[in-house]
């Protein structure tokens, strides 16, 4: 059956000159190009329903509630230093606060931290912004570091962390995780992992600490959503 319907399908070609031709395959070219701006549409859509699951699945540690935002705004110029989310004072976001990626197994990682709030958006500072100095722990030693410090220019890709304790010896790729030590970011959250540090000194040297880089666990070129975490009402 569906031989004979192609066979009157292509007897039905040889009717057309040239020209009409030429229009038919315009308008089918045109057909093809509106179902693939559709499928592409739909696929976009897919994805940001599965990263909003993602994000809204997310375990909240004891005290702390997590609320999802979208980045609106980016600058071309500082592309992984600093967004604006749709979020601010009046969805309970205050300076300071961590904000959160996640991964697609939901595995949650550092981003940044809110800088200046407005009542339904707010600025972002990412890993990657110098003015951004976070503590951080390599469980691995025991060993906690700061980022943004340090004499060494990071590379691309990379952010400094210093103030490691020389008497430690550390390997690549050690994981680096938030302390909790600064009020309005969760403890145990992966920042990145170590990906140069400097050699130990010699016995003789008096240097007590070492600089290195970190790569941030967080992806900054495509990300799209957001989390941010608040603590309870009364910890704040």
């Amino acid at each position: 059956m569906r031989s004979g319907v192609d066979a009157v399908s292509d007897q039905s070609l040889l009717l057309y000159n040239r020209a009409q031709l030429a229009a038919r395959l315009e308008q089918l070219q045109e057909v093809n190009r509106q179902l693939a701006a559709q499928a592409s549409a739909a696929n976009e859509l897919y994805r940001e329903n599965a990263d909003l699951r993602r994000l809204l699945n997310l375990p909240v540690p004891a005290g702390w509630s997590y609320a999802a935002a979208e980045i609106i705004l980016r600058d071309p110029l500082l592309w992984n230093e600093r967004f604006t989310i749709n979020r601010g004072k009046q969805a309970g976001i205050a300076p300071g606060d961590a904000v959160l990626t996640v991964t697609p197994e939901g595995h949650p990682f550092l981003a940044g931290v809110i800088d200046r709030v407005g009542e339904h958006s707010a600025d972002v500072i990412t890993l990657y912004s110098p003015s951004l100095r976070i503590s951080v722990l390599f469980p691995a030693t025991g060993a906690t570091g700061i980022t943004n410090m340090g004499e060494r220019h990071p590379t691309p890709g990379n952010i400094p962390v210093g103030y490691l304790p020389a008497q430690y010896r550390y390997t690549l790729h050690e994981v680096a995780l938030s302390t909790g030590f600064e009020k309005n970011i969760p403890g145990g959250i992966k920042v990145g992992e170590l990906s140069y540090v400097e050699e130990v000194p010699s016995r003789f040297s008096n240097a007590l600490t070492l600089s290195g880089l970190l790569r941030p666990a967080a992806g900054f070129d495509s990300i799209r959503f957001v989390v941010v975490a608040k603590r309870s009402g009364e910890a704040r």
